[in-house]
């Protein structure tokens, strides 16, 4: 759990946070899946490979979350206008890292642990020949954090 200062909640938001399978898996191709390594389920029973370098990589995520709640840094709303996105760049491999998020104001059920649910959908290095994700607009994390759980509309800046 991490701690959110919020002046739009008037309030410490706990935020807890998790992470899929797919920070540390990439989609799977019987051609290339390495012999005698087992196949990975996701949440949606689809089959994922292991992939050391987005194990290395994700090792770094609890860091890189935790960056987030210096009001300075930005998110971007992805083009399908259900999670955002979060973008550095690394040096092994060189070139941008893209982390993405869903966030939901907690059930009451978990209130009294949490203000906010995060869940860290995916992350991986952009690779040769691929762009970068569509996004839309940005908005601050801090920002975002204290929209959700106000149950303000999420408007982003273009």
């Amino acid at each position: 759990v991490m701690v959110v200062k919020s002046d739009m909640a008037r309030k410490e938001l706990k935020v807890h946070v998790r992470f899929t399978n797919h920070c540390f898996t990439k989609g799977y191709d019987a051609f290339s899946h390495p012999a005698g390594e087992p196949i990975i389920p996701d949440h949606s029973g689809n089959k994922r490979t292991f992939c050391p370098i987005r194990y290395r990589l994700s090792l770094s995520l609890p860091a890189i979350i935790s960056s987030l709640v210096n009001p300075q840094e930005k998110v971007f709303q992805t083009a399908a206008r259900r999670n955002w996105a979060y973008s550095i760049t690394i040096d092994d491999p060189a070139g941008p890292y893209h982390l993405f998020f869903e966030i939901r104001k907690a059930s009451r059920a978990e209130r009294h642990l949490q203000d906010l649910n995060v869940v860290v959908e995916s992350a991986y290095h952009e690779e040769k020949g691929y762009g970068p994700p569509d996004l839309l607009g940005r908005i601050g994390f801090v920002a975002l954090c204290g929209r959700v759980y106000e149950g303000k509309p999420l408007a982003t800046k273009r």
